[in-house]
């Protein structure tokens, strides 16, 4: 064994080789979590979508899954949880200002949009998250800076419920889950009492208890029998 020219590899040789692969894996994974649509792999562009687990859609994809779920073969398994256009939020993205956005450096892409407030990359390097009550996208740098902050750091309006854009961490995950139930629940709520609170169309009854109720007349026939009653009076 050996005597024929070849080599056998090293323990530490092959595993040295799985690490790299695994390397790989998690660059094209974020490569394709952070520049690409969850559902139809194309690359992301306005008007983007972000879903309540922080996954990033175009909204066009979002809205042909919606009309036919068959249009993408693992829709079902990728965004089962989108029901309706009330399960994702349209994302204030801010454009990158860099004059290189068209290249591409150690094979990952030059990055489309960045935080508006420490001009930080979306690109999986950093991590970005966007409020659920406005859209807007910001790293999650920029947010730790202002932790008093009860507006939102981009538009200044109320702020609430922190999305984490494509977290890989479990607890987060569930956590995540757990949020999206209670958001939902709460909607339902909402949506019950507001229906209760309208007012119903009732038409209105020529009889009530019994006692009919007098028809306005027209004012054309009123009209007329006032000017019989002036002739039969002369």
């Amino acid at each position: 064994m050996g005597n024929d020219g070849g080599s056998i590899p090293r323990r530490n040789e092959m595993v040295r080789e799985k690490k790299k692969d695994e390397k790989a894996d998690r660059k094209n994974q974020v490569i394709a979590q952070n520049f690409f649509c969850a559902l139809s792999k194309l690359p992301l562009k306005e008007p983007i979508v972000g879903d309540e687990l922080g996954r990033l859609y175009n909204r066009e994809a979002v809205l042909e899954y919606l009309l036919d779920r068959s249009a993408f073969g693992d829709g079902h398994s990728i965004c089962d949880n989108i029901q309706s256009l009330k399960d994702v939020k349209t994302l204030n993205v801010t454009a990158n200002p860099s004059t290189n956005k068209n290249q591409s450096f150690e094979g990952q892409p030059a990055a489309q949009f960045v935080c508006p407030i420490t001009m930080r990359e979306l690109n999986g390097n950093s991590a970005f998250e966007f409020f659920w009550s406005c859209g807007c996208v910001f790293s999650a740098k920029a947010r730790r800076e202002l932790p008093e902050a009860k507006t939102c750091i981009v538009c200044d309006r109320p702020a609430a419920d922190v999305i984490p854009i494509n977290s890989a961490d479990p607890e987060v995950l569930d956590t995540l889950r757990v949020r999206m139930g209670v958001r939902r629940r709460e909607r339902e709520e909402r949506k019950k009492v507001s229906s209760k609170s309208k007012p119903k169309d009732t038409k209105r009854k020529h009889v009530d208890s019994g006692t009919e109720t007098s028809k306005p007349k027209h004012p054309d026939l009123k009209k007329a029998k006032t000017q019989n009653t002036t002739t039969c009076s002369i």
